[in-house]
């Protein structure tokens, strides 16, 4: 459910784009605009300064809200859907207050600015993070934290380095994140899959699989899963954890988007198994800023020589701008608002998303109650070339064929990304998906 500002800024943007207030045109007042939609002034206030976020109009002293005079006048019936870029929206991006923190960070480390910092990372910043993670029952010293240029380095390094183990395979789900597969492509480390469904894996096959296979580490993103939202209960990730130990396997457990969490009984798997067998990493650009580019992995101390030396041998260290930056606002209320601002944000997509499928018939799908991924089971259809198809309608969205290991035989699915997406274009988008595929449904 939309709140009463965020009813008021879509009217107001709407007019935006229709072209009925125009570039450079001084907007109603606020007693005016408050009157017309009955509501009361603080709604009004409210709605301008999230268009001023969006940068949609601009506040004038002691003359009122204009519309910036750069701003593209939008024809609906043209405009792009995009349910393919996982990005997020500007409505929800904190620029302006992340933009404080690295001004702060300026002043605070200006002669850590010209110096090498450490190849771990910045000390004030592994400290917060220690204190940080312990809300999400991720308890761990801050020796074992390990700043990283993105999660796709900490597992680039640890899909090239030895393991205590010997082993030399990586087991991924099927599907998985594409990119972990361009990872284990390019440093040429070997790959197995395990088919993973709305309702988990198949215990008896993921046990098969660790005592024949040469297993490694098993990678996984327990919860929010990129590309099709899956998750896993807390009896499916312990006896994930109890078959790895009992046959010496590793786990990296991938908690992108741990901060959108809705259910306090959902802990990571760091948090259920042996943190000498768990490897746990986090990013910070699907839910903070995408080019921030920061990461963190918690490894355990027999990995940890290695995995340094891998680290020094790609980057000296990580930038000491953004991580000072990072500490900083960890370290305020800015992000705690923020965290509470994005958990209402994708909750609500997601019920959008939810509803629309259920009223244009969409039976076969996985919505989760929140995250950034959900998917449509299109099972006798070419997902691509439906791909192509609602493209012609301008609706962008992505098939999960390349979150498959190559010539491995998969089921047919779109995935659905509801970052850029406002909730018109998420109705219109499933309507279309939905008359493509119900003609050829079997029930």
């Amino acid at each position: 459910m939309s709140y009463k500002y965020e009813i008021a800024a879509d009217f107001i943007r709407q007019k935006i784009f229709s072209g009925i207030y125009r570039p450079s045109e001084k907007l109603p007042s606020i007693k005016t605009l408050s009157k017309e939609l009955c509501c009361n002034s603080d709604t009004i206030v409210k709605a301008y300064k999230l268009l001023e976020s969006e940068h949609l109009i601009f506040a004038f002293p002691k003359s009122g809200f204009f519309v910036v005079k750069s701003v593209a006048i939008e024809d609906r019936s043209t405009a792009v859907v995009d349910l393919a870029t996982a990005c997020p929206h500007d409505s929800i991006n904190p620029y302006k207050d992340f933009h404080h923190c690295m001004e702060k960070a300026i002043s605070l480390y200006e002669k850590k600015l010209f110096e090498y910092s450490t190849a771990q990372g910045m000390s004030e910043l592994i400290m917060s993070l220690a204190k940080h993670l312990v809300n999400f029952q991720v308890f761990t010293k801050p020796k074992n934290i390990f700043i990283t240029n993105g999660s796709q380095q900490a597992l680039y390094i640890l899909g090239t380095i030895p393991f205590p183990n010997g082993r030399t395979k990586v087991l991924v789900e099927q599907p998985t994140y594409p990119v972990m597969l361009q990872v284990m492509k390019c440093n040429k480390t070997p790959i197995v899959g395990i088919r993973r469904t709305h309702k988990g894996l198949d215990l008896n096959e993921l046990e098969s699989i660790f005592k024949r296979s040469d297993i490694k580490f098993f990678y996984t993103m327990p919860r929010y899963q990129n590309p099709t939202g899956f998750c896993y209960d807390n009896r499916q990730k312990r006896e994930i954890i109890r078959l790895a130990n009992h046959y010496g396997v590793y786990i990296i457990e991938d908690d992108y988007l741990a901060d959108l969490e809705l259910d306090t009984k959902a802990d990571p798997m760091y948090a259920l198994g042996e943190q000498e067998r768990i490897i746990y990493i986090r990013s910070f650009s699907k839910t903070l800023l995408p080019g921030l580019r920061l990461g963190m992995a918690i490894v355990p101390k027999e990995l940890q020589d290695v995995f340094i030396t891998y680290k020094r041998s790609i980057d000296l260290n990580s930038p000491i701008l953004t991580q000072g930056a990072l500490e900083i606002y960890l370290k305020s209320s800015m992000y705690k608002f923020h965290v509470q601002r994005i958990k209402r944000f994708y909750k609500e997509k997601m019920d959008v998303l939810r509803e629309a499928c259920e009223l244009n018939n969409i039976v076969k799908c996985y919505i989760p109650p929140t995250g950034i991924y959900a998917c449509i089971d299109i099972e006798g259809l070419s997902a691509d070339t439906l791909v192509k198809r609602l493209a012609n309608h301008n609706v962008l969205l992505n098939s999960t064929n390349s979150c498959y290991i190559d010539g491995i035989p998969h089921s047919e699915a779109l995935r659905l990304c509801v970052c850029k997406a406002n909730d018109d274009d998420i109705r219109k988008a499933v309507r279309l998906i939905g008359q493509e595929i119900n003609p050829f449904r079997v029930y």
